[in-house]
């Protein structure tokens, strides 16, 4: 299944990674595919 992400979604996971969507985020790599725009990393990096 291939899963479109939001920049806002991202923060919000890696900022509370024991929330519900940290967990989607990080624990489920290997069920779904993700995919964002490419300023997305910058940013990450970023901040």
């Amino acid at each position: 299944m291939k899963i479109v992400v939001d920049t806002n979604v991202v923060f919000s996971g890696i900022l509370n990674s024991s929330s519900r969507i940290g967990h989607i985020l990080i624990d489920s790599k290997k069920h779904f595919e993700f995919f964002s725009c490419d300023f997305l990393q910058f940013e990450i990096l970023k901040h």
